[in-house]
């Protein structure tokens, strides 16, 4: 089985479920809160844990009460800690409402920041592609992170998440000449384009013009747009969890599914984990993945 290199955070995300998104100074009403273990590397980890495809990951795990909070529950779910930094683990405080919209801010710590070291334990010829994700190019060590992605030569996945709206232009022009795939949400796709168009589906070429590889962009409500050497809308109702529905489809993708049944099993995959979390296993997923690539 191919391995795929994931570059993400690991962290403490403080949750707040509401009614309703408020809107500048509104009042709003908290149903609930709640302490979770997230992060961007964590998530896709442990998609892949679960699947029981292989994997390194590079998410930094810092000091602090997050931090051996963060390590704790990685070391309960078996997720490797190849990476460790002395700086404080930071952690983000969500926002959440009834449909599934949030809003987000961050305390950034050490999660962020790129240690070249980590590249001298790889073994570079075993990884098949790479997985990263935006908030990796906010910290320290960009530089070095671009060097090493351009010195690895393997295809890259990349989800901007949300950090899209942070990223510095000429990282991004320098990521593109990797010519990385794109997972991103519209108005990432606006923002990353510098809104030359309003039109999601010329977005998407003009993206595709700087990559010179496949485009994603998920829409809110109406599915996730591919532009690539095919051209088509893929209905997928929830496409709120873009950072974790990206991991699912690269697995798919490096269980050598094409672009389009990749997508579907990632919008499957979706569907279920919303409207079925409490009876959904991933023994099913795994399941259908193998109905997918029987089909081949």
């Amino acid at each position: 089985m191919e391995k795929i290199l994931i570059i993400g955070s690991a962290h403490v995300d403080f949750v707040s479920h509401v009614d309703k998104l408020p809107q500048g100074n509104e009042e709003f009403n908290v149903v609930r809160q709640e302490q979770i273990i997230s992060g961007t590397g964590f998530k896709a980890a442990d998609v892949f844990q679960h699947f029981d495809f292989p994997y390194e990951l590079y998410a930094p795990i810092g000091t602090g009460i997050y931090g051996e909070t963060v390590e704790a529950e990685m070391i309960a779910r078996n997720l490797p800690i190849n990476v460790r930094t002395k700086l404080v683990n930071g952690c983000t405080y969500h926002m959440v409402d009834e449909a599934g919209n949030q809003t987000y801010f961050s305390v950034p710590g050490g999660e962020y920041n790129f240690d070249v070291s980590f590249v001298q334990t790889l073994e570079k010829d075993d990884i098949h592609a790479v997985l990263l994700y935006g908030e990796m190019l906010s910290g320290e060590g960009v530089i070095d992170l671009l060097n090493t992605l351009d010195d690895l030569e393997k295809p890259i996945y990349f989800v901007p998440g949300e950090f899209g709206d942070q990223m510095d232009e000429d990282v991004f022009r320098a990521l593109c000449s990797l010519n990385p795939t794109l997972l991103l949400s519209e108005t990432d796709a606006y923002y990353l384009s510098s809104e030359k168009y309003h039109d999601f589906k010329l977005t998407a070429e003009y993206l595709h013009t700087m990559t010179g590889s496949n485009i994603m962009i998920f829409k809110n409500g109406e599915g996730v747009y591919s532009y690539g050497d095919e051209k088509f809308m893929l209905p997928c109702e929830h496409v709120s969890d873009i950072e974790l529905q990206a991991a699912v489809f690269v697995l798919a993708q490096l269980a050598g599914v094409d672009v389009k049944n990749s997508m579907a099993f990632m919008c499957d995959f979706a569907e279920k984990l919303v409207h079925d979390y409490d009876d959904f296993t991933f023994a099913e997923g795994k399941i259908r993945l193998a109905e997918i690539i029987a089909q081949k």
